[in-house]
């Protein structure tokens, strides 16, 4: 069942490494983001997309290991 997760898990990574770099290719277009009065520098859009990408997984990762955490210290 492990190696299952393990070639599932790495397709998955291959379609995202094919979606980014399909993104990166085709959206160069520089465009900068505003936030209340906070504007952020002009980086194309597939920086914005692979950035925020990454930033989820992270977070979604983290989010993981507070949960596992937590499930631990009340068993």
């Amino acid at each position: 069942m492990n190696w299952i997760k393990g070639v599932l898990f790495r397709l998955i990574l291959l379609v995202l490494f094919i979606a980014l770099f399909l993104l990166a290719t085709e959206n160069n277009l520089e465009v900068s983001l505003q936030f209340l009065s906070h504007r952020s520098p002009e980086l194309p859009l597939s920086w914005w997309l692979a950035g925020t990408l990454v930033v989820g997984i992270v977070l979604g990762r983290l989010w993981g290991l507070v949960g596992r955490w937590f499930r631990r210290g009340h068993s």
